[in-house]
């Protein structure tokens, strides 16, 4: 009989929660189990792992073979070195100056990679200020822009009441003149009449009344 060491699902929707089981490799995944040799909850931070090293080892030993899952589960935890010391009959020593080596190195690994997302954080971070500030500055051109317009705008509105002002300055003058030149006209006619009352003919007398005086 092919045996597993696979994941079975018991937690609600939403809400994952497995077991670590050996099972027959022919079964359903969720099926029937042969033993439960731990837990695996990954909803905490860090997610929960407990396996009874013991029992994994044994099924190991009789050919059980892990899953994907569960193979990157217990490389995660350094089991996977440690069955391989073991089986090679490591002595108690070794195994713990291996693993020593081994958490070095894994939080080595958790540094550099926390460092990397830090980083990674830190240059999204100025991305998005850089882009805010380039946001901020284009608005600031645009509303410049804005108010170059209007004061150009401005300008013209004063340059052509200007205009408009000299206009009336130049009719106001015609006017001026036009009043000057009617009151000359005015005193033209006003010599003419006196010289045509003075230039008047006298009227002669009546033919009946120059008879009566013979």
């Amino acid at each position: 009989m092919a045996v597993k060491i696979r994941l079975k699902r018991m937690g609600k929707k939403k809400q994952p929660f497995y077991r670590i089981v050996v099972a027959d490799s022919r079964a359903p995944r969720d099926g029937r189990s042969i033993e439960k040799i731990g837990h695996y909850n990954p909803i905490p931070d860090p997610a929960d792992l407990v396996i009874d090293e013991e029992r994994l080892f044994h099924w190991m030993d009789q050919g059980a073979k892990p899953s994907d899952t569960v193979f990157s589960l217990l490389r995660g935890r350094g089991l996977t070195l440690k069955y391989e010391l073991v089986s090679r009959n490591a002595d108690e020593a070794t195994i713990s100056k291996e693993m020593h080596k081994w958490e070095l190195a894994r939080d080595d690994r958790g540094k550099k990679a926390a460092a990397v997302e830090s980083a990674k954080l830190a240059a999204a971070e100025a991305a998005k200020q850089a882009e805010e500030d380039a946001a901020q500055k284009a608005e600031e051109a645009e509303e410049a822009a804005k108010k170059a317009a209007e004061a150009e705008a401005a300008a013209e509105k004063v340059e052509e009441t200007e205009e408009v002002a000299e206009v009336v300055e130049e009719v106001a003058e015609v006017v001026e003149e036009t009043e000057k030149a009617a009151e000359v006209v005015e005193e033209v006619a006003e010599v003419v009449e006196e010289v045509a009352a003075e230039e008047e003919p006298v009227e002669a007398p009546a033919e009946g009344t120059e008879k009566q005086d013979s």
